[in-house]
């Protein structure tokens, strides 16, 4: 009996080392509501995209910690799962007194930080318009983000392209050869977040992109429970993978030369359990060239050079918990014409102005 009570003191101690030494969480959202735009019957779908991810760390002592992250994005309403198996995240890495290092599929550090400028997060029908080279999450990359400096922090990100050897293109077709699609990609962000005042500034250049490039500035001031913010994104598309999984695109237009400038004004009150969201968008697509033997949806965009769009977004957002919170959203965009209405909304939309309701339940575990 003394035996047993020993080994299972023991076990308790071992156990209990173990569990301080290291952990994993398990964490998710749930989010699904009705939805109705212009040009579309009403339909079940989310503000924020459902997942569930596991997250973890090892402790290493020193001050050191190996960590991973898995994520996988579905719809609520149907059950479906999203994109890539793991959509969300897949990556490994350290982190220590350096800052943190992880290898995989992982955030893309420009659009992160633009995305605090918009108060709905660049997600659902009040999102502002993307860039046609706006990633959310890239694959096969290495991500750098730094320790915090008075307020200053920096992340970067390089990634590897589809093929690096260009004696063995062809492999890929003539297409990839021909836009030079195959390029590494890079990003560097600098933020300054301290007290009521943020202020961000970007560069990224996608993989695979011809090396088309984003650069962003912007900043936001917190007043109480007032926040304002205000934001600016210049786009060089070269026209390749603006379309790709993960891209804010559904639309098919690879092979569409366009520069784009984005302007953002946004501002958000909360008090209590309660938020109120509003933001401005401008957006000026210019230099629109369709490339031969590009997308077979761009025919609709030949002698098409220019046009801009506004969108008018708000939003109400009520906590009934600390994980549960009810939204509603209205977005009315104006195009200038047809043409750039199908530039964003794809080849078969028929119209020159879109607007949008939702509402919903969100839920954190």
């Amino acid at each position: 009996m003394k035996k047993q009570l020993l080994a299972l003191a023991v076990f308790t101690a071992v156990s209990g080392m173990a569990s301080a030494q290291s952990s994993v969480t398990i964490y998710g959202l749930m989010d699904t509501g009705l939805v109705k735009e212009t040009g579309s019957d009403l339909k079940m779908a989310q503000f924020h995209a459902s997942r569930i991810g596991f997250k973890g760390s090892e402790d290493l002592g020193g001050g050191y910690k190996a960590i991973f992250q898995l994520e996988k994005r579905f719809t609520v309403n149907n059950g479906e799962m999203s994109g890539t198996d793991w959509e969300g995240a897949s990556n490994v890495g350290l982190a220590g007194p350096f800052g943190t290092v992880r290898l995989g599929r992982v955030n893309e550090v420009e659009a992160e930080s633009f995305s605090r400028l918009d108060p709905f997060g660049e997600d659902g029908i009040a999102s502002i318009l993307l860039s046609t080279q706006h990633f959310w999450r890239i694959s096969n990359t290495i991500r750098y983000d730094s320790p915090v400096f008075n307020g200053f922090y920096l992340n970067a990100t390089y990634t590897l392209g589809t093929n690096t050897d260009k004696e063995s293109r062809n492999t890929y077709g003539d297409t990839l050869k021909q836009y030079g699609a195959d390029n590494d990609g890079y990003a560097l962000s600098l933020n300054y977040d301290n007290g009521p005042l943020l202020l961000l500034a970007n560069f990224s250049r996608p993989s695979d992109s011809n090396n088309s490039y984003i650069w962003s500035v912007g900043g936001a001031y917190q007043a109480g429970g007032l926040r304002i913010a205000l934001g600016y994104e210049k786009t060089d598309d070269r026209g390749w993978k603006p379309h790709a999984t993960g891209s804010a695109f559904s639309n098919k237009l690879e092979g569409v030369r366009s520069k784009q400038d984005s302007y953002v004004l946004s501002a958000d009150y909360t008090t209590g359990p309660h938020k109120v969201a509003a933001a401005f968008n401008y957006m000026k697509v210019r230099d629109i060239k369709p490339e031969e033997g590009g997308g077979s949806d761009s025919g609709f965009l030949n002698g098409y050079d220019s046009g801009d769009a506004k969108k008018y977004s708000i939003g109400y957002f009520y906590n009934l918990s600390k994980r549960t919170m009810l939204y509603g959203q209205l977005a009315y965009t104006d195009f200038e014409d047809k043409t750039l209405a199908r530039f964003f909304r794809g080849s078969q939309f028929d119209g020159d102005s879109v607007t949008g309701v939702s509402i919903g339940i969100d839920h954190k575990f």
